[in-house]
Order: C-alpha cells, then structure tokens, then sequence
C-alpha cells in the first residue's frame, strides 16, 4: 500500500479498565503492520507515548473524553443521554484530530462497541453525529441468541441499541465469540469477522514484588490463580473451594489477584467477604486494597506461578469469550470454565481444561483435582493442544483480521 493510498482509521475506545488498553495497543500495531495510518483516541493517551513516538507519521493519539456513569441509572455508565454525547464527542474528536494530522479518516473502528449501542434513539443519530462509515468489535451480544416473547422483553431488547447496527454507515461488526456471530449477521445485516481473543504477550518477571509475595506464601504449594475479583468471574465459587481446600488439609494455594470489586457482591456476600477475611486460611493469598494488575511483565510473571486458571465466570452475568484461555494457552497452564458457553466448547476442543456447573464448587474442587495431575473428566491423559490455541488468538490472527476489516470497510 503506496502513501498516496493509505487508508486512515480512527481507532476509538471510551473504557480503560481491565484489558482494554491491551488491546488497544494490539489494535494499533496491528493496524499499523497493515499499512494503515490511525488516528487513536482513549481516555489516557499517555500510556500510549511511546508509540507515539516510534510511529510519528503513521499514529496521531490524543485523549477521549466521556459523559461518564449515567445519572438516570445508578451503576450503569450508559442511558439515552450519554450513548448519544459518545457518538457526539468521537465525531468532533475525530474532526480535531484531522485537522491537526492532515490526514482524512476513511472509517471508524470502535474497539468497545457496546458503549454506543446501549439506549441509543435511532441509527440516523448516530450517523449524523459521527459522519463517517464506522465498524466495530461488539462484546456483549449473547442476548440476541435468546428467543425474546412479550411486549416487556421487545423493549428490553429494543434498549440495548443493536438496531445501531442495520446503520446505512455500518459496514462490520466484529466479535469475540463464535456462538453469537451468525445471529448478529442476521439481525444487523452486515458482515461479521470473528477477532482472535487476544491477550499482551510480554515475557513475565516473576520478580515483581506480587509474584514474589505470592511465590513465598505459596511454599511450593500447586497454586490455583484467578485475576480481577468480582462476582461475574465466580470469585465466590474459588473462595468457597480456598475454605473447603484449606478444612480438608490439601496442599493446594489459592491467588486471588487484581482489584476486589465489592459493589458487585449483595451486602450478604460482602458480609460474609470480610468476615472470611478476618480470619483467612493460611492457603489464600488476597488483598482487598490491591490495585489492578498492570499488564504484561507483571501480570504474566504473576500468571506464570499458576499451576490452574480459575475462569469459571456466572453464566448468569456474563458468558461471552474470554482471554484467560489465551493466556493460559500461551503459558501452557489449563483453564477451568463454566459449562454451557462459548469457553466450554474451546476446552473440549482444545483439552485445555474443563468445565464445570454454574457456581459449582464441588465439581470445581474436582476438576482441580484431575488437572493438578493432567487428566480429563474420565481419566484419561489430557493431552492439551495450547499451541493450536494460541496459534488462533495470537498478534499474527489479529493483524490477519485487521486486513480482512480493512478490506471489507473500504469497499463500502
């Protein structure tokens, strides 16, 4: 691709929590190692410097304001005012920045869709307000698998803004998860791609202090690590196995890493939280004041120490992809998931580990049980094929998909 024909993307995320600035950055060199030029704009554009700098005629980032948490609804961070000031603030951040660059953003591509989906009016608002052809990656979509009945369901479904979709301005929708694709091509009209889950690659340190603390009070132990503590990902459920680990004297170790989410426990849950922490067994490792665990070098020398990863989320509360499979791929480390999504269907194919019930902490202890010694729910050797995984969610499938959205939304 000559300079002269060099397409331009306007690479958009409004959310900085948890991995988003991963693939972010993974977003951007992809891109890049495509041929094209980005305009990349995020809430911290100063994690972003170095490659600022790196690709001076090729990347122009600059901060993205957002409405913030919704004041109609408490806890949620989109209502029909805010989704619509976030299709308002990119396209004017989008005009600033071209001005600024000299270049002309041939299409949008939204790296957390979902925020300007969500209680959006009509898809002419959106198109009007952006002005430009947009794709976009669409997280959270398992609910238009569902069979919706009833004025009350319509309207629900109706609120969650996937008509956005069926926009004149669309050209792809991307997900994460193979199971919703075919129902997102059907409501919205549009091609769909489906994106490696992937995860930062860095070699670990399993010096960084975390790793250390964890390694020392580990003793040798087999550990049983989970990042990101709230309900959605099952934390109660690994707890509740730590405790029933701990009674039963097995030589197991529990790390609970990442920031300890309270508001999503009931005042139930908390109680019983703290008053499990008061007084915590000797085999868990957890601090309720911790901070997020940055990614990269830090979080792959912690995940390194993990002898199983605990990734059995609520199917109730989210049942979508997940990068822990990714991540425990790349480090040759089985996963534990839930039954009945996306994440049981790849265990079973790849062998990388096994699933059990929703919230089921007995099946849970037993599913550690046979991968702390390599074996399936039969008995049988385990055989893991993490290298045909990885091979499918690693940078090299995510530059390939980039070039496919590229194509696809340049021929309009």
């Amino acid at each position: 691709m000559s300079p002269s024909d060099r397409c331009t993307v306007a690479l958009v995320d409004p959310v900085w929590v948890g991995h988003h600035a991963t693939y972010f950055r993974a977003f951007i060199e992809s891109f890049l190692e495509a041929g094209a030029r980005v305009v990349a704009l995020c809430p911290k554009p100063e994690d972003m410097e170095d490659m600022a700098r790196e690709h001076p005629d090729s990347l122009s980032i600059s901060k993205l304001e957002d409405p913030g948490d919704s004041k109609l609804f408490r806890g949620r961070d989109h209502d029909p005012f805010t989704t619509r000031q976030r299709w308002r603030i990119a396209g004017e951040a989008i005009d600033t920045q071209e001005e600024i660059s000299g270049w002309s953003v041939d299409f949008v591509f939204f790296a957390w869709l979902d925020s300007y989906l969500r209680f959006m009016p009509c898809a002419g608002t959106a198109d009007r307000l952006l002005g430009r052809p947009w794709t976009g990656l669409y997280f959270r979509a398992q609910h238009l698998t569902e069979q919706v009945s009833g004025i009350l369901a319509k309207v629900k479904q109706r609120l969650k803004g996937d008509f956005v979709m069926r926009s004149q301005d669309c050209r792809l929708i991307s997900g994460v998860d193979e199971r919703t694709l075919p129902y997102v091509k059907s409501y919205s009209n549009k091609p769909v791609l489906l994106m490696p889950d992937i995860t930062n690659e860095a070699d670990g340190n399993p010096e960084v202090p975390l790793a250390k603390a964890i390694r020392e009070k580990a003793g040798g132990r087999k550990i049983i690590g989970i990042v990101g503590l709230e309900k959605r990902k099952g934390l109660l459920t690994l707890l509740r196995v730590a405790k029933e680990a701990a009674d039963q004297g097995n030589p197991w170790f529990f790390a609970f890493t990442g920031v300890l989410w309270w508001d999503t426990l009931s005042d139930e849950e908390t109680a019983w939280v703290k008053d499990y922490l008061a007084d915590p067994p000797d085999n868990i490792y957890l601090d309720s004041e911790a901070g997020m665990v940055p990614d990269g070098e830090v979080y792959n020398g912690v995940a390194s120490l993990f002898d199983v990863f605990f990734a059995a989320y609520l199917n109730s509360l989210y049942s979508g992809s997940s990068n822990v499979l990714t991540k425990g791929a790349l480090l040759k480390r089985p996963c534990i998931v839930t039954e009945g999504a996306c994440l049981e269907d790849r265990v079973k194919a790849f062998r990388i580990g096994l699933a059990i019930p929703e919230d089921d902490s007995k099946r849970c202890f037993e599913a550690i049980e046979r991968l702390l010694v390599d074996q399936d729910w039969v008995g049988q050797p385990l055989n893991p094929r993490y290298d045909d995984y990885f091979a499918l969610h690693s940078h090299e499938k995510l530059v390939e998909h980039v070039r496919e959205m590229i194509s696809t939304a340049m021929a309009g």
